[in-house]
């Protein structure tokens, strides 16, 4: 069994077709399927079910090509580690999620670039279950996510920061001359929230107690924080947002501070806990630490 088999298999997995992955690793596909028979001899068993009509992963093959992308993971960590001498040397892929980037971003790229000059960042945004599937499979070296979430245990953690929730109403709203707002002040009013899949949605929710069975009119979904407050100014209701978003101008839009138990959020930096740079990792987090975000 090599590594390069098993990069041959997760290939595979990915495009679920013998010329594609072969394609995609820049070999043929009678080498690449070589490779996989050698290591289902090596392993003693099958992994791929196949011939000429169709092709399946069979379910230790699932576990395989699981267990395959945290050794390779590990592997280029370990490369990584062999190659530079300098952890603030090198390009750093950061992660972070939708509900945070367009507000951190701005006011992180410029200090990094100071305190980093060798060490540019590449950004993606996504899901936080997104995220972390790529930090496992190698494609990220780090994440800024929101807690709570699970799933996130078997990553080192930096606290950056703690992050208020506050209520956003129109302007003209009754609700508007208030200085901060409790549960009972909205809970006559339709609440706009994010969609699935967004973890401040699940946040916003568990803010209020018994969400379960949700007092509120109505449930009004969007795809951004962006979308909810051009709801909100839309007179579609009121929304949660964290307040580095909230405390974005935005005319004919008031933020409105709840009532203790003020719901936060904690959001941190993850990366595997073998990452070879972890010098650089933990000078990004003293970064974010060091902003005037909250």
């Amino acid at each position: 069994m090599t590594l390069t088999e098993l990069r041959y298999l997760i290939a595979l997995h990915q495009h679920q077709h013998f010329a594609r992955a072969a394609d995609s690793c820049h070999v043929t596909q009678s080498t690449l399927s070589a490779g996989i028979k050698h290591l289902e001899d090596s392993l003693g068993v099958t992994l791929v079910e196949r011939n000429r009509q169709f092709m399946r992963f069979t379910p230790v093959g699932e576990t395989v090509v699981n267990h395959a992308q945290d050794i390779l993971s590990r592997a280029d960590d370990l490369l990584a580690l062999v190659k530079t001498n300098d952890p603030m040397q090198g390009e750093l892929s950061l992660g972070i999620i939708y509900t945070i980037a367009p507000y951190l971003l701005p006011q992180l790229i410029f200090p990094w670039r100071e305190a980093a000059p060798l060490a540019p960042l590449r950004l993606t945004e996504g899901f936080t279950h997104e995220l972390i599937a790529k930090l496992n499979s190698g494609e990220l070296d780090a994440a800024i996510i929101a807690l709570p979430f699970a799933g996130t245990d078997d990553f080192t953690a930096w606290q950056l920061y703690r992050e208020s929730f506050s209520t956003v109403v129109p302007s003209q709203h009754p609700l508007a001359s208030k200085s901060q707002l409790s549960l009972t002040d909205i809970q006559a009013e339709p609440l706009l929230i994010l969609g699935q899949g967004h973890c401040f949605r699940d946040h916003a929710l568990a803010a209020f107690p018994n969400n379960t069975q949700h007092p509120w009119q109505a449930l009004i979904e969007g795809s951004s924080l962006e979308t909810l407050r051009a709801m909100v100014a839309g007179g579609m209701g009121i929304t949660l947002l964290p307040d580095l978003a909230a405390k974005q101008p935005w005319q004919g839009l008031v933020s409105i501070p709840l009532a203790e138990p003020v719901p936060y959020r904690d959001v941190v930096l993850i990366a595997r806990t073998t990452h070879p740079r972890r010098e650089a990792l933990r000078l990004l987090a003293q970064t974010v630490k060091g902003l005037s975000l909250t």
